[in-house]
């Protein structure tokens, strides 16, 4: 009887864990960006959307901010964010995802895929990549693993949103990673 009850409590564990693991649609994810607006504080809330503190790229001593995101949510993303010159303390919580970018790893054509895996479709391409052309027009939108889903407005002028791969990402504020 012993055996019956534990194997019972076994799969009853197991088959939550199996339905639990099947809710999860989607991967959080760990990119690392920049923060595009210059000179500007960029405020950073808690959970509660309580401020806690603010960012602001330090461009007379050159010290940018690196951001890593963690997830997005309605418009905002979970981020640890550092300056790696002089301040070394990370500061952790969500700032809306306006204030963050992406820039080409290339001056080749880009591709953007249907899916966030190389396996899936191309669906478009950034044909001529320049960081000036990325800082106006790429809007991140949403992230999985380290792809971003961006919207960027093409050289035909349509909006396009579709993801990035990792490979196509540049987030040193002091290079242009190619």
């Amino acid at each position: 009887m012993k055996h019956k009850s534990l194997l019972w409590v076994s799969i009853f564990i197991l088959s939550g864990r199996v339905l639990t693991q099947n809710r999860i649609k989607k991967e959080d994810c760990s990119c690392q960006v920049v923060l595009f607006e210059k000179q500007i504080e960029v405020p950073i809330l808690d959970n509660k959307g309580k401020l806690i503190d603010y960012v602001v790229d330090d461009t007379l001593k050159e010290d940018y901010y690196t951001v890593i995101i963690s997830k997005i949510n309605h418009g905002m993303a979970y981020v640890d964010v550092r300056a790696p010159l002089y301040d070394t303390i990370p500061k952790i919580g969500w700032i809306e995802i306006k204030y963050l970018g992406i820039r080409p790893a290339s001056h080749q054509p880009i591709n953007l895929y249907r899916k966030s895996a190389k396996r899936y479709q191309i669906r478009s391409q950034i044909l001529k990549p320049e960081w000036g052309y990325w800082s106006a027009d790429i809007k991140i939108l949403d992230c999985t693993g380290e792809w971003l889903y961006v919207s960027f407005l093409d050289g035909d002028n349509k909006m396009k949103e579709d993801w990035l791969s990792p490979e196509d990402q540049c987030s040193n504020p002091y290079s242009t990673c190619n």
